[in-house]
């Protein structure tokens, strides 16, 4: 009798959507914890379709602890290859509502992709805050016409990224790192208590990825106050600009929670020192590192490097 073979197979992330989609709606028998591990198989095997010259990669993990992979993400090109989008949403709310937060601001950022992009960042700009206040909305909406979502949210961080610069927002504690030389040479601040403790040096890096309080946002699309979200950095902001340039050889971190509330700044600075060349190991030894110390939460990682001989 033949032994069964693995095959390999690349499927682009809208290829991986509407397979998610189909699983779930033909599985609805099946228990979450199944349903999700079909996901994860879907998942391993994309291959976005990118910008040759920038080199990408994303995974995601259900974690150790949490019954539902609660995270979202979109890494994707413009069809014309003149940016890339990439996003990350961790979802809050509890049962499924986070999962459908989060998905509802991935589906709603998504739709940048539709059209070109402007040519100057502010216009970039521009769109990129306009889709935070829409999937903050659609969000709101959702909950308004369902009680058992009614609070749902979730945080997030968004980027789209050239060769040569990119610009960036986010609300919450999704993260973003820009590395150079294996060192970060800027990190978003997260929108949390915890933050604002270690800002007043109240409590120290450490302290805050054990603190009771960790989990704790104060700014994020949807929840439950209407004047919840706070989207930084702003337009302007010559301290921390929405707009960046990037070099040959740099590394831009993308994560939820799950993975820096897992690692010590140091921990995750070794790990992009040893693999900021390999993004597809970047992210899998990411996820194991995070997984090693408990994986209480869902862990999503994105890294996208400009190629070394990409500009001259």
């Amino acid at each position: 009798m033949a032994k069964n073979k693995r095959v390999s197979v690349s499927l682009t992330l809208q290829e991986y959507e509407g397979l998610k989609n189909y699983a779930n709606s033909v599985q609805l028998s099946m228990s979450a914890a199944i349903r999700e591990n079909l996901q994860d198989l879907l998942l391993s095997f994309v291959t976005p379709c990118l910008s040759s010259q920038l080199s990408c990669k994303a995974r995601t993990d259900r974690g150790k602890v949490r019954e539902l992979n609660e995270d979202n993400f979109i890494l994707q090109s413009w069809p014309d290859n003149s940016a890339i989008l990439a996003v990350i949403a961790d979802g809050m709310g509890g049962h499924n509502a986070g999962e459908i937060a989060s998905e509802i601001a991935i589906n709603t950022f998504a739709k940048l992709l539709e059209n070109p992009l402007p040519k100057d960042n502010h216009g970039k700009y521009e769109l990129l805050l306009e889709r935070f206040y829409a999937a903050d909305a659609a969000i709101r909406k959702h909950g308004s016409e369902n009680f058992a979502t009614s609070n749902m949210g979730t945080t997030i961080v968004a980027v789209i990224a050239t060769e040569t610069d990119y610009i960036h927002l986010y609300a919450g504690d999704c993260r973003l790192y820009h590395c150079r030389n294996g060192v970060p040479i800027y990190v978003t601040s997260d929108h949390s208590l915890v933050q604002v403790l270690v800002n007043m040096e109240q409590i120290t890096p450490e302290e805050a990825l054990t603190h009771p309080m960790r989990s704790v946002v104060n700014s994020c699309l949807g929840g439950k106050g209407k004047d919840h979200l706070f989207i930084d950095p702003k337009w302007g902001d010559l301290e921390y600009p929405v707009a960046r340039d990037l070099l040959p050889g740099d590394l831009l971190l993308l994560c939820s929670d799950g993975l820096h509330g897992e690692l010590l700044p140091s921990e995750l600075e070794l790990l992009v020192q040893q693999f900021d060349d390999d993004p597809k190991k970047l992210t899998s030894v990411c996820i194991e590192a995070a997984l090693e110390r408990g994986g209480r939460d869902n862990i999503t990682v994105i890294a996208i490097q400009v190629e070394e001989n990409i500009i001259s």
